[in-house]
């Protein structure tokens, strides 16, 4: 008689235990439904044994009643009436904040639209620009925060990590009392499904650091994942694992994404409260104008002890205007935070406005030195002539002063670059390894007429009556594109090229930097990071050369540096040993040397000047900017460490 209830129960605690979420919650209220269902059914059978005042003939056959089970709840519903759901307190009207509790950052866009402005899906192309403005430095948060200059790190949403003796595996303990913004708690799952989300897509996605090195995810318990990788790897966790620019780190709601295709949903719903997130802040609103982000009372990491509520009560990120327009703006301190202004415009502001500083407040270099070299990028995967010829590349090598160049564009406050990695004192044992390659292959800070002779001569060019190169009755064409934040090295780099012979052209039309990126153009200028990261490098940046990060034309770049689409089969083994071994171990340094070797010998890319962030800070409404006295971040609007700054900041 009670077999259909005994085969459902059991069925029902296989399908329960078969579960990748065996919550708590679920078993208590499984089991009492059971026993609920077991006394119900009981207590009617015994009712139907008992003789009645008057008899009832009996029927054909009897059926025993059954109990119908009640459907699963939602795992929302189910945590909010086991009080593991927290219920989101209701956000502040954005209009009632007043000017001096509001943050307002200028940053990303352009001409004063955010093109991406509804997608906050940083996985996919088109997300990246939407996600770095705003999002990141509010709503978001790392599971290990890095701070780029130092190299130290702090444990964030994860509080602890412990990192196997032979490098193979890294576990991760998530910290307790974590929520998103809807109230449904972050757990290990949350962690585990996001990096199994990007492994399975990693050749169609940006940002998925070092995804590739990662063999396996492993849940633990409800706070503890474990990441297993295909091959030892020191600084893996570093690249992948912390707010340093790999952004794999930056994890979705399993709760919500679990039935959405990662490569089409944007998360951007406000009807529903997307996106959901776990930082301070919230989206109020979105526009092609302007995000607005409010400070939520009910963050998690307040109620944690880990962090105090942030003093303003708004954050604001409007998108780039024309530079004279930016600069009259922070002078008239209509904003509190603006990104890169080149020197002569930096000193003009400073002449009109006190409170305004940089990094190294009003001194020079008028910031810090990044971890992103500036240089002229080739795509080594097309059919340019350039891309064909280790010749020609190094005729434009020598065709550029490099210390022209960094004098007219940086108005004498910059340095000069050789190479992909950034001169911290740290890296100077590695750079003195290169002496002797720079050396051989004259390698400095002017040009070479006469070697660029050689070289372009090798490569079968010949001067025409113009003076131009050229072969085969065509001239060596150079469409180059330069971002507007670089656009000060344009003239500068274009005309040297020109004198050199060279058919080079400046290109500022927008889109130009995401084609390039795509392999659907041949030449661009910009930077490429994160170099100089200690922890990492030099391993990491020499990876962005390895045919690991290789896509081919057409497709997005595994990350906005890995754009040189170069293979070499030498170099890539080298590159692999090293990332087997701490950047301590003595064997680095000589794979360094070799790789370099083979790079410089190639020259993928031309490497011209380091890039020094001279993004500003307004003390008119808010004081405590990080700065080389209180270096605890960097003063990078587009990086995450500014959420650092956005909860340090105090008012005037």
């Amino acid at each position: 008689m009670f077999k259909p209830i005994a085969e459902e129960r059991n069925l029902v605690m296989k399908r329960l235990f078969d579960s990748d979420t065996r919550h708590a919650w679920l078993l208590r209220l499984v089991a009492f439904s059971l026993v609920v269902t077991t006394v119900m059914v009981a207590a009617v059978a015994c009712a139907e044994e008992e003789p009645t005042a008057t008899p009832v003939p009996p029927t054909a056959t009897p059926v025993p009643p059954t109990a119908t089970p009640e459907p699963e709840p939602e795992p929302e519903e189910a945590m909010k009436d086991d009080g593991m759901m927290k219920e989101p307190a209701p956000l502040l009207d954005p209009d009632s904040v007043a000017r001096e509790k509001t943050l307002i950052v200028m940053s990303g866009g352009q001409d004063g639209r955010y093109p991406d402005w509804e997608n906050f899906n940083n996985y996919v192309p088109g997300g990246v620009g939407g996600w770095h403005t705003g999002p990141l430095q509010t709503i978001s948060e790392p599971l290990i925060m890095f701070n780029l200059l130092t190299g130290e790190h702090e444990m964030w949403l994860a509080e602890t990590m412990d990192i196997s003796d032979d490098f193979s595996q890294v576990t991760l303990t998530i910290r307790d009392g974590v929520y998103w913004s809807d109230g449904m708690p972050f757990t290990a799952e949350d962690v585990a499904f996001t990096f199994n989300m990007v492994l399975e897509h990693q050749d169609s996605m940006v940002h998925t650091a070092e995804i590739h090195l990662l063999d396996s995810v492993e849940v633990i318990d409800g706070n503890k994942v474990r990441f297993h990788l295909k091959d030892p790897s020191p600084s893996w966790w570093v690249n992948t694992l912390t707010s340093n620019h790999g952004l794999s780190e930056q994890i979705v709601p399993k709760h919500i994404w679990e039935d959405k295709d990662p490569l089409t949903f944007t998360f951007y719903d406000p009807g529903q409260g997307w996106p959901v997130s776990t930082g301070p802040f919230a989206v109020a609103d979105a526009s092609p104008e302007q995000k607005v982000f409010v400070r939520r009372s009910d963050w998690w990491a307040v109620e944690a002890g880990f962090k105090s509520l942030p003093e303003m009560e708004k954050v604001v990120y409007i998108p780039q205007r024309e530079e004279s327009a930016r600069a009259q703006m922070i002078i008239q301190n209509e904003i509190d935070a603006m990104s890169m202004a080149p020197v002569a415009t930096l000193l003009n502001i400073f002449e009109q406005n006190p409170d305004v500083v940089s990094w190294s407040k009003q001194e020079p270099p008028y910031g810090y030195l990044d971890w992103c070299p500036i240089g002229l990028f080739i795509n080594n995967a097309s059919d340019s002539p350039i891309a064909k010829s280790k010749d020609i590349r190094w005729a434009l090598n020598y065709a550029l002063n490099r210390q022209v160049l960094v004098d007219n564009a940086e108005r004498g406050a910059g340095t000069v670059a050789f190479h992909m990695i950034t001169p911290y004192s740290w890296f100077e044992p590695f750079e003195e390894v290169l002496h002797p390659i720079y050396e051989k292959h004259t390698v400095d800070t002017t040009d070479h007429y006469d070697l660029m002779e050689e070289r372009m001569t090798a490569a079968g060019y010949e001067r025409n009556s113009d003076d131009m190169w050229e072969k085969d009755g065509e001239t060596l064409y150079m469409n180059i594109n330069f971002p507007t934040w670089l656009d000060r090295y344009g003239v500068h780099v274009t005309k040297q090229l020109q004198d050199a012979g060279f058919d080079a052209e400046m290109d500022l039309s927008p889109g130009g930097g995401a084609e390039f990126g795509r392999g659907e153009r041949d030449y661009s200028f910009g930077c490429k990071g994160p170099s100089g990261v200690l922890g990492a490098d030099p391993y990491y940046m020499l990876s962005l050369y390895s045919s690991a990060t290789f896509r081919d034309i057409g497709e997005p770049p595994i990350n906005p540096w890995a754009t040189a689409r170069w293979r070499n089969a030498e170099f890539d083994e080298i590159v692999t040993e090293m990332s087997k071994i701490p950047a301590t171990d003595p064997k680095t340094m000589e794979l360094f040397e070799d790789a370099m070797e083979i790079w410089f010998e190639e020259l993928p890319d031309i490497y011209i000047s380091q890039l020094i962030i001279r993004h500003l800070g307004n003390e008119n409404h808010w004081t405590g900017w990080t700065s080389i006295d209180n270096n605890y971040g960097v003063l990078h609007p587009w990086q995450q460490e500014f959420l650092k700054i956005v909860t340090n900041l105090k008012a005037k």
